[in-house]
């Protein structure tokens, strides 16, 4: 598992160096363009091309990718039938590419977030996993995505445990370490830089003073706020776009990358390729500047993601963010003559805001932290971050990506409450009394074992600890070695689908249906066998809950 680990983690790089070279070229070709021809010819009818193609994509190709791709890795998380392979893959790396390429004011760290989710689940498929596995690498995965995207595997580590699974336990937040660090490691190699913000000549590191903190506070409330605003608005984007085009992701997208391309082509240069962020935080730009990336990014964001255009909410948050907190660092530096105020409430506004959007202060924290490098900024980050997060939720309750996973009709209450398979765990049905073989055992009597029992097939292991598993099958098979003093070892299949005794029974059913098989050998953290799940054993479990569950 460390090892797959490894590979989803440099494999998650590679593919968003690839992501974001695409886009790079594709943003260089469009402002290369329009300084030949009118910006304002230009930008509308790249737009318009750009999102036809990726409504087509979206229609045609792979639904899966439409809007940031979180939702659907969260969906897949929990259960329910959503894919995640490589036609999801490279659906979402072209359609990502042509979207963010074209000018959609959206963000890359969403898409490789599915992007690494689904490199996961294709390594995932390569050796028979429990369904506890293969969902501890796809959290991983995706959190290496995210990971390589900003180059903050801690920030890739705190979104899975905080956001994407929201369990802590050795095995799955060691997964996911490994994964995000060899992401960071490998993007970092490559040259891949999404974001550098990081402290230089020209931009000092932040400074904070006592009499900052007020200013904080006024940040954390007023992006608190207005993320309450932005997260309503995407929904309500969403489902009015669902109302009047429904599925015409075709028409709706290029709709909207013509209206996105008319707008961006009447602002300054800076907003082609997005750079207006950089200005504000290492240019000290009016405030008037301040108030058009505020705006523009605000309503366009929620225009281009209600379309359903393949890109992530993470970087739009962070200009908004930006745009924010220099504002109100603008504001106390006219109060208190603080010259450091615009760029060190610039930088913490990124975190604060993004905390209220996405509702994971501390993810937000580290990610503005990891790509500043700057230890002054934590103070700053935290105070406005965590009460961005609790304002947020005072008026708009609830993960936008869960209100997200419920428009696509996705109930995450209703079946955790409803699904008496969901409520099961293995350790209720399974089976305590079983028989093992160990591989050393000669075909002969492993035949003889066959006879007196009514299963027809057995776990095998070597010192207590499970190595394989051999059917009637297997040894009928290969019926010649039994005059050869072969032994179990010679003809069982080494690769094994198990379980653990906390999964729940839902998917053990689906695993069962998966691979044909009609039962499961459950294993400890240390790899003994301590049970057998089945079908039958299912089947009795239900009864009992049916027959003890009271009327009405």
């Amino acid at each position: 598992m460390l090892a797959e680990a490894c590979i989803i983690g440099a494999t998650a790089a590679v593919a968003v160096l690839f992501f974001s070279q695409g886009v790079a070229a594709l943003t260089g070709m469009r402002k290369a363009l329009c300084q030949v021809f009118p910006a304002q010819i230009v930008l509308p009818l790249v737009g318009l091309i750009g999102g036809t193609i990726c409504g087509s994509f979206v229609k045609y190709i792979a639904p899966e990718i439409s809007g940031s791709g979180i939702p659907q890795v969260k969906a897949f998380l929990k259960g329910f039938p959503m894919q995640l392979n490589l036609r999801v893959a490279i659906s979402k790396l072209v359609g990502g590419v042509v979207a963010l390429g074209v000018g959609f004011p959206l963000g890359r760290e969403g898409p490789t977030v599915q992007l690494g989710g689904a490199v996961a689940a294709v390594v995932g498929r390569v050796g028979y996993q429990s369904p506890a596995h293969r969902r501890q690498l796809i959290a991983a995965g995706a959190g290496a995505g995210l990971a390589a995207a900003f180059n903050a595997p801690l920030a890739g580590v705190m979104f899975v445990v905080e956001e994407l699974s929201k369990q802590v336990s050795s095995l799955a937040t060691g997964t996911a370490l490994l994964a995000c660090f060899f992401a960071g490691i490998v993007s970092r190699y490559l040259g891949n830089h999404t974001l550098d913000v990081s402290p230089s000549s020209l931009f000092p590191k932040a400074e904070f003073f006592a009499s900052n903190v007020p200013f904080c506070l006024i940040l954390g409330v007023a992006s608190g706020l207005l993320g309450a605003v932005f997260n309503e608005a995407i929904i309500k984007s969403i489902k009015t776009h669902d109302k009047i085009f429904k599925d015409r992701f075709v028409l709706r997208i290029a709709l909207a990358g013509l209206l996105c391309g008319l707008v961006i082509g009447c602002m300054p240069p800076d907003f082609r390729d997005f750079a207006g962020i950089k200005q504000l935080i290492f240019a000290h730009r009016s405030w008037r500047f301040a108030a058009v990336a505020l705006v523009a990014n605000l309503v366009l964001t929620v225009v281009a993601y209600g379309s359903g255009a393949p890109g992530g909410l993470f970087a739009p948050s962070l200009n908004i963010g930006a745009a924010l907190g220099a504002l109100i660092g603008m504001l106390e530096m006219t109060m208190l003559g603080s010259a450091s105020s615009n760029s060190t409430l610039a930088l913490a506004g990124m975190g604060a805001f993004f905390a209220a959007v996405a509702r994971v202060p501390i993810t937000a924290t580290v990610v503005v932290f990891e790509i500043t490098a700057d230890f002054n900024l934590l103070l700053p980050l935290m105070i406005s971050s965590i009460t961005a997060f609790f304002v947020a939720e005072k008026f708009s309750p609830g993960s936008l990506y869960d209100r997200l996973m419920e428009l696509q009709g996705f109930k995450i209450e209703e079946t955790d409450k409803t699904d008496v398979l969901s409520s099961l765990r293995v350790r209720r049905v399974m089976r305590k009394k079983f028989d093992v073989v160990e591989d050393q055992v000669s075909l002969s009597d492993l035949m003889q074992a066959f006879k007196k029992s009514p299963h027809k097939a057995f776990p095998v292991v070597e010192d207590g600890k499970l190595v394989g598993i051999v059917t009637r099958t297997d040894v009928l098979n290969k019926r010649e070695l039994l005059d050869q003093n072969a032994v179990v070892k010679d003809v069982m299949t080494p690769d094994v689908v198990t379980a653990t005794v906390e999964e729940n029974v839902k998917e053990i059913v689906m695993v069962l249906d998966q691979h044909g098989l009609s039962s499961l050998p459950v294993i400890d953290e240390n790899g003994a066998v301590i049970g057998i799940v089945g079908r039958s054993d299912i089947i009795k479990a239900l009864a009992s809950i049916t027959t003890t569950r009271p009327a009405g």
